[in-house]
């Protein structure tokens, strides 16, 4: 007879009761919808779902407690607090016990927002200590080229996560050399005085208007290969709000050398902190020396298999499938494009790496209508047959 299949060890009381208080903040924290009105429309029902049943079960302890979440969805003793009270609760009904776990096990199959607290969070971060002497120089060489475009009109947090971000990327231990080309797409030139002994490479893309991510990843991807033979090196085209460890660059450099694909993503879930936690994660990352950030000190919101923000590739495939598609302006779309391109013309891959994703101001993610900014563009009918990555292609007054 066959073997029937081997079933799920049901969880402990103690990580439902963890699983449960996720959903008690993923269905009430208004920072979930704002994060990606996508991929939260495809979530609120299960958030709802699993609340609800969440809701009828608490009594005593935990009632109040979940009434202390649902009053500020942020404060992390709450949530302690009830998870603390489920646990209890939760040992005392089994059966109901049975019923939550089904429930939350089906939910998480279909959300793609999660939540992350970690035993050690809190939104007051102790001092850093000193810096340990002797950072690693980065290298500047070799045939690994770093593309991060950006703008940032407000001066900012943005700019203060590019600085964070290059640092990083300074730091770096192991494998081929590696240059960084950061290219500001704006009005004027506002960061380059900043970036100044920064960045391998500084470029500014005059273009007012929308932000314009795809046409400002090409210029930097044909000004940082210019005099590189296209079928070699590889590019990673990395948003500036990621914050990497220090082995980032050899270990993403040898995935590509070794293991026969073309394009891959690092990551599955992409972890995007709250502002104590990126305060935290600056610090430990660039002040205190730390070669990566443990996840044990951070609290956000967990996207699931987010198209961008951290894309390697051969130099090769990037050309063969003209880059991204010039024509996304404005929130959205472009990253979903490309590497929907990008793996029907090599091999994809993703990796389980720790992606964190330092807090800003959410960009608009629709227009004035509500439209979405890049729904008339039919995706994957870019070719960049008419050339792509031309610094003057929206002024002819570029520096």
């Amino acid at each position: 007879m066959p073997t029937p299949p081997e079933q799920p060890t049901p969880p402990t009381a103690d990580r439902l009761a963890e699983r449960l208080t996720a959903y008690a903040v993923l269905a009430h924290d208004p920072a979930v919808p704002a994060i990606a009105a996508d991929y939260w429309a495809k979530s609120e029902d299960h958030y709802r779902t699993v609340d609800a049943a969440l809701a009828a079960f608490v009594t005593g302890a935990a009632r109040a407690a979940y009434e202390d979440v649902l009053a500020d969805p942020t404060r992390a003793a709450a949530q302690h607090d009830l998870r603390g009270g489920l646990t209890a609760l939760l040992r005392e009904h089994p059966e109901q016990q049975g019923q939550l776990a089904a429930a939350v096990a089906e939910a998480d199959r279909h959300i793609w927002i999660d939540y992350h607290l970690g035993a050690d969070y809190t939104a007051q971060p102790p001092p850093l200590p000193p810096r340990a002497p002797g950072t690693r120089p980065r290298p500047g060489t070799g045939d690994v080229q770093v593309v991060i475009p950006f703008r940032d009109r407000a001066g900012g947090t943005r700019t203060r996560n590019l600085l964070a971000c290059l640092r990083a990327l300074a730091d770096q231990e192991g494998g081929p050399g590696h240059r960084v080309t950061v290219v500001e797409t704006d009005g004027e030139p506002r960061t380059r005085e900043a970036l100044d002994g920064v960045a391998d490479r500084y470029v500014f893309a005059r273009k007012d208007g929308l932000f314009n991510k795809a046409w400002a990843v090409n210029v930097g991807v044909m000004e940082a290969t210019r005099e590189a033979v296209p079928e070699g090196g590889y590019v990673c085209v990395l948003d500036a709000d990621i914050l990497v460890d220090r082995h980032f660059v050899a270990r993403n450099t040898a995935r590509l050398r070794e293991d026969g694909h073309g394009t891959h993503l690092p990551f599955r879930w992409s972890l995007s902190l709250d502002a104590p936690s990126t305060l935290r994660a600056i610090g430990l990352r660039n002040d205190g020396g730390a070669a990566d950030v443990p996840p044990s000190v951070l609290r956000g919101l967990l996207l699931r298999e987010p198209p961008g923000g951290c894309v390697w590739l051969r130099t090769d495939v990037f050309h063969a499938v003209g880059g991204f598609d010039e024509r996304y302006e404005g929130w959205g779309g472009e990253d979903d494009d490309v590497v929907a391109r990008l793996a029907a013309a090599a091999p994809l891959r993703r990796y389980d790496d720790v992606l964190l994703h330092l807090d800003h101001p959410r960009p608009a993610m629709t227009r004035d209508d509500g439209r979405p900014f890049n729904a008339h563009i039919e995706l994957g009918s870019w070719t960049g047959g008419h050339g792509y990555g031309d610094l003057g292609k929206f002024t002819s007054a570029t520096t």
